[in-house]
């Protein structure tokens, strides 16, 4: 191989484990094992060294974002298992199959990693539980479209294919101002969509209109983490298929319209 070749091939290895502004010659020469005037030689200056290494990483975004989502689901696993206060950078790098700098290539600290997690899981249920939400109202057997919702909520739990002690970790962590801050937001904007959807079905006099959406939509939030709680707490007493129903049941002969929604003008 080259020192050319040799000095390429280093450029894009650092490129692809640190920010191309923090890339220096004497980096890329340790690396190659060369001397920085010979990176130097063959970049030219170092504003032209730094331009080709951020194309090379515009180039490999998606192999990029690729390894952050590997970060996060392993960061999921170890979180989940051992805890906040318990786990380490290090412990998240060996069960993604990476080592701590990659980690720290996309995440600065620990509080940072868990935030974006806590940003991720809570955005993913903001994206489906809205649409969700208006659909199980405005079907045809709105008690029954409320339980089926309700239960896609525990489905995967109960199958053991999610981490039910995530979310009750984040609400641990969330002393930790960066983690309590993302908490905050992605939880806000949660209620927001809930709220936002049962407003227009109020407005279309699918829903009682003598309730404030908002709180509606704490109430069916804190009921959803109330029942996981009591099912961590004791799973035999709290079974899902049958706890469900019923509550699905008082929750619609509160929700539900009377004549005078659903003629009244908004």
């Amino acid at each position: 191989m080259t020192t050319r070749e040799r000095i390429m091939e280093a450029a894009r290895r650092l490129a692809a484990r640190h920010p191309f502004d923090k890339i220096s010659f004497a980096d890329v020469a340790k690396a190659a094992g060369v001397h920085w005037t010979a990176v130097r030689r063959h970049f030219g200056s170092k504003q032209e060294m730094r331009a080709w290494l951020a194309q090379q990483q515009a180039d490999s975004a998606p192999s990029l974002a690729d390894t952050r989502t590997r970060i996060l689901d392993a960061a999921a696993r170890v979180f989940a298992r051992l805890g906040y206060a318990g786990a380490s950078l290090e412990q998240v790098a060996a069960d993604a199959g990476m080592t701590k700098g990659a980690v720290y290539w996309h995440f600065s600290s620990k509080s940072d990693l868990f935030a974006a997690l806590c940003e991720k899981n809570l955005t993913q249920q903001l994206q489906v539980m809205p649409r969700q939400a208006e659909s199980a109202l405005n079907s045809a057997a709105p008690a029954q479209g409320l339980a089926r919702l309700l239960q896609s909520q525990f489905a995967c739990v109960e199958e053991g294919q999610g981490n039910p002690m995530l979310f009750f970790e984040f609400v641990t962590a969330s002393r930790d101002p960066a983690v309590g801050e993302a908490l905050r937001a992605a939880y806000g904007k949660i209620i927001d969509g809930v709220s936002g959807v049962i407003a227009q079905l109020q407005e279309s006099g699918a829903v009682k209109r003598d309730c404030d959406p908002g709180a509606l939509a704490v109430l069916f939030q804190a009921l959803i983490n109330g029942l996981l709680l009591g099912w961590l707490i004791d799973p035999d007493r709290i079974r899902f298929e049958q706890v469900v129903p019923e509550l699905s049941r008082v929750l619609w002969e509160g929700l539900q319209p009377s004549a005078d929604d659903a003629t009244a003008p908004v």
